[in-house]
């Protein structure tokens, strides 16, 4: 969940992301589940991150055994899958930021589970075909410089049947009026702009994964309501802006009342999330698209 700190009007730099003396972007997370053991009430706080709460059910689900994490960053989501799913499950994850993969090895290490990060040239996963019962990567896809052979790769790392749990980022839909609106006139309110390098539409992103060799099962878009549920996201593009008076204030609003409620406003808009997902997430086109899908 987003983390506020006591600054007027500012969101924590490191939530967002921070550079390094390369320009690589850092994103140092902690993990949800903070016990050796993850208990019933560890497996609710799950509700209130909606990404990770469907991927990792659909791993679940598919009773996967080994498990590739696709840009495992600082290895929260790794040492969050190996304690939920148990000593049976082998969580392998691969980054192409040296320093992400140390830092993912000296959390794993501490957080006392088994599992192991290591570097990768973003284009070639050092493992041999078939490996894998799984691939997960979560907000990934945007930032590959190669999408199509990205992909292949991931195919190629998956057994037969395999299962794909994938966040992917996105160009703004149909649907995503207020983004479109303001993009037509100049403004791009993608907070993370720079580094998204790769933004596909629904129907593109479909097109590529099942090129690569993946029946796509569920594909669902998340935060229709963006500009409610995250005003934090267009905060920065929004309050630099002397025109979109209307826009420019109410974002302020609803900045200030999250920001005020914090953090009773975010679980409630996470849940709201999980809800508008399954409501309306399969025909709805925002931005953003958890994947469902298994290797043909």
């Amino acid at each position: 969940m987003l983390q506020y700190i006591n600054m007027e009007n500012k969101i924590s730099e490191k939530e967002w992301g921070y550079k390094t003396a390369d320009g690589a972007e850092i994103w140092d997370t902690e993990p949800i589940f903070k016990n050796e053991f993850v208990t019933f009430k560890d497996k609710l706080k799950l509700l209130f991150f909606l990404k990770k709460f469907v991927l990792f059910n659909w791993l679940k689900k598919n009773k996967a055994k080994r498990v590739l994490d696709v840009g495992c960053g600082t290895g929260a989501t790794m040492i969050e899958m190996k304690k939920l799913f148990g000593r049976e499950v082998e969580i392998i994850g691969v980054d192409v930021v040296n320093l992400q993969v140390d830092l993912a090895n000296q959390k794993i290490k501490k957080s006392g589970v088994w599992a192991e990060a290591f570097w990768y040239d973003g284009e070639h996963l050092p493992f041999e075909d078939e490996s894998f019962d799984a691939v997960y990567t979560s907000d990934v896809l945007g930032h590959v410089q190669n999408v199509r052979p990205w992909l292949k790769e991931l195919n190629r790392v998956l057994k037969s049947d395999g299962t794909l749990a994938m966040f992917a980022e996105s160009k703004p839909g149909k649907h995503a009026w207020i983004r479109n609106y303001l993009l037509k006139r100049g403004l791009n309110t993608d907070p993370h702009q720079e580094y998204h390098i790769s933004l596909y539409g629904k129907a593109m992103l479909k097109e590529f994964i099942e090129a690569a060799g993946f029946e796509i099962k569920k594909m669902y878009s998340v935060f229709w309501a963006k500009f409610l549920a995250h005003p934090e996201e267009m905060y920065f593009a929004l309050q630099n802006q002397s025109k979109f008076f209307v826009l420019k204030n109410l974002n302020k609003l609803f900045f200030w009342i999250k920001k005020k409620l914090h953090p009773y406003s975010t679980a409630f808009w996470e849940l709201y999330g999980l809800l508008e997902m399954f409501l309306i997430g399969r025909w709805v086109e925002s931005q953003g698209y958890i994947i469902l899908g298994k290797k043909k």
